[in-house]
């Protein structure tokens, strides 16, 4: 029994060659749908996952991050405060962690959102006039009644704060959003389309069994799709992460967003791995099964 598209015309069932071209269309439409699917898959578990961003921040050294502020801004004018507050940072990093956590995950929830409602743009643009008088913004948060003596005893005002702030780098941010809003549509799509994807991949795999009705056949055929559906993952998907790693490397943005989205890219790429890993596994399998029968004469 020969393999390979050519298979179909040589060894599928004795039927009309209307039923063999729509074998080889359903082959081929099952081989993009689990090239596509892998990526799809990952974008939902990776970039589309507000769960997966907000964990990030469990790699956060949070008390040290503390230290280095303290010691520059506190500790000069009154050490025991700073010592004081630092030991209250490294009993309770948990809870705060849990709290920059839900931070995260609101922040990262609300722009993918405004980005499936199609409002990503509106909301960048509604967004940028706070940063031109962002020193203004975080007084007035400073002179909230709740706030305001917890900042006076720390010595901490709104100068203080935004010279650790570079504007460029919270621009370049907002230009990033906006782009990602140019592509809403297909962004749309990715986040959408697992369900839909995978309800194919199920319907194109019962047609081919119920039109081909040979074990010997369904089994060679699907055995090698899936193989060379896995060994291209590999071969297109994970280069292009590769490159979409150079291309956050020189974006100019926060060092930390900058390792959280070069993070995102590297779990994508290991959930692509795992994914086209486990389709050339089935794929050998049922070429190895289906080379067994042929010698049995099944």
């Amino acid at each position: 029994m020969k393999t390979g598209l050519m298979g179909y015309f040589s060894n599928a069932p004795a039927a009309s060659t209307g039923k063999k071209v729509l074998l080889i269309i359903l082959g081929i439409t099952l081989f993009v749908s689990l090239v596509l699917l892998g990526p799809i898959m990952a974008l939902q578990q990776t970039v589309f996952n507000p769960d997966c961003v907000a964990s990030y921040v469990n790699d956060i050294d949070v008390p040290a991050m503390t230290h280095s502020w303290l010691m520059e801004n506190v500790a000069p004018r009154n050490p025991a405060l700073a010592k004081s507050v630092e030991l209250v940072v490294i009993n309770f990093e948990p809870q705060i962690k849990e709290i920059m956590r839900s931070c995260v995950r609101s922040i990262y929830a609300y722009i993918l959102d405004s980005l499936k409602k199609g409002k990503l743009l509106d909301t960048v643009t509604a967004q940028k006039p706070l940063v031109d008088d962002l020193t203004a913004h975080i007084q007035a948060l400073m002179d909230l009644p709740i706030l305001s003596p917890v900042f006076q005893m720390l010595g901490i005002n709104a100068e203080s704060v935004t010279k650790y702030i570079d504007i460029s780098q919270i621009n370049s941010l907002f230009d990033m959003l906006e782009q990602l809003a140019e592509i809403e549509s297909l962004a749309v799509i990715l986040m959408s389309g697992l369900v839909p994807l995978l309800l194919l991949v199920i319907a194109l795999l019962a047609a081919i069994v119920l039109i081909a009705r040979r074990p010997g056949f369904i089994l060679g055929e699907l055995g090698l799709i899936s193989a060379i559906s896995g060994i291209m993952q590999c071969i297109i998907i994970l280069p292009a992460g590769n490159m979409v790693k150079s291309l956050i490397s020189q974006f100019n943005l926060p060092s930390l967003i900058i390792d959280w989205m070069l993070r995102l890219v590297q779990d994508f790429s290991c959930i692509i791995m795992i994914y086209g890993g486990a389709l050339l596994l089935a794929g050998v399998v049922l070429i190895l099964i289906h080379s067994t029968m042929r010698r049995t004469g099944q």
